[in-house]
């Protein structure tokens, strides 16, 4: 195993080093993990389009698309303190573009059916489950430091291309939102609309059939109960959407995502 630079942002493994001031595991196990998938532009475009819709092909064809994904690895890869984050799993995705104002009932409306429709398309003897009961709209907004009001707002102007890492593994939620506004300005924690795109475009995210995944977490998000908030996790081959709450605390196998958007 190699040594970390200490200017690194990001280990060999591409989990961003979390600082000694926020909630998270100081090393890792490795127990919990997602396989690193192969990218397939042209695929994941396709499954944006016919899931979100086709105003997203309106913009986008599958070399454009990639170009700006590989812009975005490029930049990361030049930076002596970001070139890490390269070498973990990096899923791009389309969010397309949303006019909802109210970020829960975007998320019932759109971006849950997407991604229960992607799941089943590509699993199709596997269940997607949304276990939450309770109307989103009005419940959900954006936590503050996450910088993710960047990201609503640019997808109120047009799609949005970016890359998801999951990459906070082991944080508590309050610790991914401090490790989040230590960093660069171009990482914004993930919430739900580029969530909900990477499993789009890569439903099977986080199906292991020789391993454990672990609960990605919409970090972004805040509910009335600060200490609860909303999950994606997988048992077996089923994917599931829930909510619970998480009290500030770490777990192991509780990750948040960054997004870097391009």
């Amino acid at each position: 195993m190699s040594e970390n630079n200490p200017a690194d942002l990001f280990d060999e493994f591409g989990r961003c080093i979390p600082a000694e001031s926020v909630g998270a595991h100081r090393k890792s196990r490795r127990y919990f993990q997602i396989a690193k998938p192969e990218i397939d532009y042209a695929a994941i475009l396709e499954r944006s389009v016919r899931h979100f819709g086709n105003s997203i092909a309106d913009e986008l064809d599958a070399a454009r698309f990639q170009a700006r994904v590989e812009s975005i690895l490029e930049g990361l890869s030049k930076d002596l303190a970001t070139k890490n984050i390269t070498r973990g799993v990096g899923i791009p995705f389309i969010v397309p573009k949303t006019t909802e104002a109210d970020i829960g009932a975007a998320l019932e409306k759109t971006y849950l059916p997407a991604v229960a429709a992607a799941f089943h398309e590509k699993l199709p003897d596997a269940t997607f489950k949304n276990h939450n009961r309770h109307p989103l709209d009005g419940q959900l907004g954006i936590v503050s430091g996450s910088r993710h009001e960047s990201l609503i707002e640019a997808a109120g102007r047009s799609a949005v291309v970016g890359i998801y890492f999951p990459c906070l593994s082991e944080y508590s939620v309050p610790g991914a939102v401090a490790q989040t506004k230590l960093l660069p300005e171009q990482f914004t924690l993930a919430g739900g609309y580029d969530t909900c795109a990477a499993l789009v475009g890569t439903p099977d995210l986080l199906i292991r059939a020789d391993g454990y995944p672990p609960l990605l977490w919409l970090g972004a998000l805040e509910t009335q109960d600060k200490t609860s908030g909303f999950h994606f996790e997988a048992y077996g081959l089923n994917l599931t959407f829930n909510h619970r709450g998480h009290h500030d605390k770490m777990a192991e196998y509780w990750w948040c995502g960054l997004s870097v958007l391009g």
